[in-house]
């Protein structure tokens, strides 16, 4: 599953870690790595590089927040913006097959549990 996608974004330039990056930030502009690493899924080491290298290729910029000065906001340059926006409709095909035969309120459904089992993993990280 995965792994058909990783091959869809190739042409694009991406990985997997990089485009939930990208998808996460063009719903969600202008996020701290903090809120990043939770809607990205990736922990904040990790993060960071991924960021670089989008920063290097000129997709994302890191700006100093308006209300806080310490703090830094990534957000998506027009050229990250303009790319992020040509995967959506390939991101959403591959969303399409793998839900096929699923119901609305399967999708639904299955979304709500999905989030929750997510929740509950983010629990582990306390028992460490």
């Amino acid at each position: 599953m995965g792994n058909a996608f990783a091959k869809a974004l190739k042409p694009f330039g991406l990985n997997l870690s990089e485009w939930r990056v990208c998808a996460s930030l063009l719903y969600v502009p202008h996020q701290t790595l903090s809120e990043l690493s939770v809607h990205a899924t990736s922990d904040i080491s990790a993060l960071s590089r991924i960021i670089d290298r989008l920063e290097s290729q000129e997709l994302v910029k890191r700006e100093k927040s308006t209300t806080d000065g310490r703090s830094i906001r990534i957000a998506l340059t027009s050229k990250g913006d303009e790319l992020a926006l040509r995967i959506v409709p390939v991101a959403k095909q591959h969303e399409s097959v793998i839900l096929s035969g699923f119901t609305a309120n399967d999708v639904q459904v299955l979304r709500a549990m999905l989030l929750k089992v997510y929740e509950n993993a983010g629990a582990l990280d306390d028992l460490v």
